[in-house]
């Protein structure tokens, strides 16, 4: 007679939470005229294994949640290998697929048990699911056993041993960011290094994302949201295993202007000199003015700013920042009339989702080698001068500007209801025309036009 584990005789499968599987008080439940059971210890979590914290210390995962899925591999002498799945459905374990069976008179063994979020059996061996990377959750052999009754299968993970680190990367809550190593990094469940991988990642509401593998000797890697760079860190010695470490990509939140002042001004008096702010998606012209005042004080121009959050640079928003070295801005899509004028120490502009400019936004500078656009569809000038976001083209032959592929060419026109010279998008494909050639640009020269996708 065989035993068979199906999803029928699972329905009232209990998991009791224990870390010594000697004491694990086992529960019954029975179906037709057969015994049936999986009894899972604690979750194996990383706990407090030396986790370089900032703030609050998050030890990530410490128990089983709904939707866990236990790998199951079984062997037995008549009936060969099988595989199956378990799901924890909250309160306990069910056979979601595959197959367990074997004679009454033969003792099964349990040659692999895995805790493999990412992984499913497919023909006999663990392949990645649909969707999943290696490296973004655990990858944890347990062990499993029959109970000399032959009743139950007990599952325990307390004698695991995790051959890879975790990062925890310390950012926004809810935003995706992306992660992009250059090299020496091994994805857990994988013994080979990844090529260049890069990883997009959704923060947690505590806003933490995981990484989960061998971060080797020189490893180095970079962190962004949007484009905008958060974080670097190379690890000079290598990640030991089961260790956690965090990487500091965290971004203050600051709504009102007496927020903004306060976190611009402990982030100076701190000697920081990247800077990284949330502001409100509609912040306007009194919070641009808090920020210029709180630069005020700034001497060097040693300042690389990043606004994440706002739609829109207003106005004179951001005018005459001599601290400013670059700006990132993420999620802005307009850039008001004068918004970066004579911020005349800045060196780069990256603003990969702007399409609208007004005019002289960027007038007056004398440093500035590298400016990042979105696609353009809206450019306003001066009226009669022809130009556009530039106060002339003495500089723009020194500044390396990058475009999306999908730019279009622009045209401009002098509009008289507007009094202003508005650049259009034509249809026609930017890097399939001769302006693109000749690396020109809304009329002005440029040292090189290259695409940034």
């Amino acid at each position: 007679m065989k035993k068979i584990f199906q999803y029928i005789m699972l329905a009232v499968v209990t998991i009791v939470m224990a870390s010594c599987t000697s004491d694990i008080e086992e529960t019954t439940a029975t179906t037709g005229k057969n015994n049936v059971q999986l009894v899972v210890g604690e979750f194996p979590a990383f706990g407090d294994s030396q986790t370089r914290a900032i703030g609050t210390p998050d030890e990530g995962k410490t128990s089983w949640a709904e939707g866990d899925e236990l790998l199951l591999e079984m062997t037995s002498k008549t009936l060969g290998t099988k595989y199956a799945a378990f799901t924890y459905n909250g309160s306990s374990w069910e056979l979601t697929s595959g197959e367990l069976s074997y004679k009454e008179d033969e003792v099964p063994t349990f040659p692999h048990v895995y805790y493999a979020p990412n992984y499913k059996w497919e023909a006999g061996k663990l392949v990645l699911k649909e969707g999943k990377a290696a490296g973004t959750d655990e990858y944890i052999e347990g062990k499993a056993n029959i109970t000399p009754n032959g009743q139950a299968i007990t599952v325990k993970f307390a004698e695991a041993t995790r051959n890879y680190s975790r990062l925890r990367i310390a950012t926004m809550p809810n935003k995706q960011i992306t992660v992009a190593f250059n090299n020496r990094y091994t994805p857990a469940g994988s013994s080979v290094n990844a090529i260049f991988p890069r990883y997009t990642l959704t923060s947690d509401e505590k806003g933490n994302a995981y990484l989960y593998g061998t971060f080797g000797q020189y490893c180095d890697f970079e962190v962004k949201y949007e484009g905008a760079p958060l974080a670097s860190h190379t690890f000079y010695q290598a990640a030991e295993n089961a260790k956690s470490y965090v990487l500091d990509a965290t971004v203050i939140s600051a709504n009102s202007a007496e927020e903004i002042k306060s976190a611009i001004e402990q982030e100076v008096a701190n000697s920081k000199t990247a800077i990284r702010l949330n502001l409100a998606s509609d912040a306007g012209a009194n919070e641009f003015k808090t920020i210029r005042e709180a630069f005020k004080n700034v001497q060097d121009a040693t300042i690389d700013l990043t606004l994440i959050g706002c739609k829109e640079i207003p106005a004179d928003g951001l005018k005459e920042l001599n601290a400013l070295k670059s700006i990132f801005l993420p999620d802005v899509t307009k850039i008001g009339m004068n918004a970066l004028s004579r911020c005349v120490y800045l060196e780069e502009i990256c603003a990969p989702n702007v399409s609208t400019i007004d005019e002289r936004a960027f007038a007056g500078f004398i440093m500035l080698e590298k400016v990042t656009l979105g696609e353009l569809t809206d450019v306003r000038g001066e009226a009669n001068s022809g130009g556009g976001i530039f106060d002339d083209d003495n500089w723009t032959p020194y500044i390396d500007l990058y475009l999306p592929k999908n730019q279009e060419v622009m045209k401009g026109e002098f509009d008289e209801n507007s009094n202003q010279y508005i650049w259009k998008p034509t249809g026609e494909k930017y890097f399939a025309s001769p302006d693109y050639d000749n690396g020109i640009f809304l009329g002005y020269q440029f040292n090189s036009v290259k695409s940034w996708e």
